[in-house]
């Protein structure tokens, strides 16, 4: 198993983020609960703002941080689970 494993939210075909998977458990837990609290928390906002007059580029803009914020932290729950942790996603 690799140590380093790459991220799959990401700019370029080349991975340049990656996850420790010899971190442990609970700090890559941790990790994970701060990138999808802080998800949670852009999303609750988008609900208390009008979005008349946005166009597509408006949602992408409003849609990616919280994409990839949850997807960070889905990949690094997955990384638990690799390790025989107790979380299984």
């Amino acid at each position: 198993m690799s140590r380093f494993h790459p991220l799959k939210a990401s700019a370029t075909n080349t991975p340049t983020f990656f996850i420790d998977s010899y971190a442990a458990p609970n700090q890559l837990f941790e990790d994970a609960c701060f990138r999808i609290r802080a998800a949670a928390s852009l999303l609750e906002t988008f609900t208390s703002v009008t979005i008349k007059g946005t166009n597509d580029s408006d949602f992408y803009r409003m849609i990616l941080p919280a994409y990839v914020l949850l997807q960070d932290g889905v990949d690094t729950l997955e990384q638990i689970s690799f390790k025989g942790g107790v979380i299984h996603v």
